[in-house]
């Protein structure tokens, strides 16, 4: 509910920072959601709530009777099946027996700070550089897991770069801050230590997570959180003042926060793919298909022009003439979302963008329009879909794609690679062999404000 953004306009316990003054207080929607239409239950008649809330307008707001539209008529697309049962499950009890019952004190045990898995895969790349102590790559952990780093309460880092789905969220566009419709697609963060630049269009070193990490939570786009608010919020959590003081000697800073979540997206790493071990000796570790499509990705298809070295990028810039579809910048939030991007970045003509200009809207030189960074091709099996628009559902879409020079109405001037079918596949069954066996990751019991008695402390 957090991550829905249910807070901002209603009051509803148990969900941290949920004191909203726009919606119906939600406190006890349990008992009154069955009485609000003939025949109909509590969880019927919230589940209709959500996906149709113009269907029926509750009788009261904070500020007198509810108006029609006062709820976002967009929650049947942005949440998913379990997502909604979830919340319909939670709401359906508040005010009944069956609520769950809330945490009112500060007492909790003190944060865990062993290495979780993770955290601990050898990477199949060494990595360079000192290394962060297991206390604070643990309390980085924490951070990312916590809403309270938003402006509202409801996204965390692990919004976007969910766990279970190779730490990006799979929709073709990300969604930002509430209300928000982002226009790229979410990069996965792992490895993201290993590239010698950040972010689809390049505008950040690499060996500066620290910033890539405020800008996320800073920027109006992402979490749009003041620093000074989102550091008093940590400040009131006792544990978290405990961590601080045993990492870093003293309570939580802006810049802490950020090296801290620096510190755990370092460890978010790759380990050995059927790749490595075939480099490494074991030709059984990929499948014929898998070994053909290798030499195709080398040879004829020459893919490793541009992917190769350790992450199998070459870290340059590249044009493939991916069309933005218009349709894109149809939905209004969207389109105020990128041309109030391309505006703080300098762009002259920002007003009249119909499509993402990419490195161009970095250095103002014609050739770099709709060039993008290289990804890396590690774990690409699992981090669908592809493109900085995420325009190509599948490694067989994004293979059909250059093997067809990119289509028609290719800007690129890509060739086409005239590859046969059984030889797509074969290299399909390859970029599949980049993969490696990714540990599952659970969310942290993230440690409760301290509610202290008048006058102590």
């Amino acid at each position: 509910m957090s991550e829905a953004g249910c807070g901002n306009c209603h009051a509803i316990p148990g969900i941290p920072g949920a004191a909203g003054t726009i919606g119906p207080d939600l406190t006890t929607i349990g008992t009154q959601a069955s009485t609000r239409r003939p025949n109909m239950d509590a969880a019927t008649y919230i589940r209709e709530s959500i996906v149709d809330p113009n269907s029926f307008i509750a009788p009261e707001c904070p500020g007198g009777a509810c108006p029609p539209g006062v709820m976002l008529q967009t929650f049947a697309q942005t949440l998913n099946p379990t997502e909604l049962d979830t919340i319909v499950g939670y709401l359906a009890v508040l005010g009944t027996p069956d609520a769950i019952p809330l945490a009112l004190s500060a007492v909790s045990a003190p944060l865990d700070i062993s290495r979780t898995a993770e955290t601990l895969t050898i990477p199949a790349v060494p990595t360079d550089g000192e290394q962060p102590d297991d206390a604070q790559i643990a309390l980085g952990r924490y951070l990312f897991f916590d809403e309270r780093l938003s402006g509202n309460n409801s996204l965390s880092c692990s919004s976007c770069h969910q766990p279970d789905r190779s730490f990006t969220d799979g929709r073709q566009l990300s969604l930002g801050f509430p209300s928000t419709a982002y226009f790229r697609n979410t990069p996965t963060l792992l490895n993201a230590a290993r590239s010698d630049r950040l972010y689809r269009d390049g505008r950040m070193d690499g060996d500066d997570l620290p910033t890539l990490v405020r800008d996320h939570i800073a920027e109006a786009h992402f979490m749009s959180a003041d620093g000074r608010l989102m550091v008093e919020r940590i400040n009131q959590v006792p544990r978290y003042v405990d961590l601080f003081v045993e990492v870093y000697g003293g309570e939580p800073s802006y810049g802490r926060v950020l090296n801290s979540i620096a510190a755990y997206v370092r460890e978010l790493n790759s380990g050995e793919s059927p790749y490595d071990l075939y480099l490494a000796g074991d030709k059984g570790a990929m499948s014929e298909d898998a070994i053909a499509g290798l030499e195709l990705f080398e040879g004829a298809a020459g893919c490793s022009s541009c992917h190769s070295g350790p992450m199998l990028s070459d870290d340059s810039f590249a044009n493939t003439g991916v069309g933005t579809d218009p349709a894109m910048l149809d939905d209004s939030e969207r389109a105020a979302t990128f041309r109030r991007f391309m505006r703080t970045l300098g762009m002259p003509n920002y007003r009249n963008l119909d499509t993402d200009v990419g490195l161009y809207a970095l250095t103002f030189d014609d050739a770099d329009w709709g060039s993008f960074r290289v990804p890396g091709l590690r774990e690409v099996d699992s981090t669908d879909p592809y493109m900085h628009d995420g325009s190509l559902a599948t490694l067989a879409e994004v293979v059909s794609f250059y093997n067809d020079g990119g289509g028609s109405g290719q800007t690129a001037g890509l060739p086409a690679l005239g590859l046969n079918a059984t030889e797509q596949e074969q290299l399909v069954a390859f970029l599949q062999a980049l993969g490696s066996d990714l540990p599952e990751v659970e969310a942290p019991q993230l440690p409760p404000y301290g509610i202290n008695a008048l006058g102590a402390g």
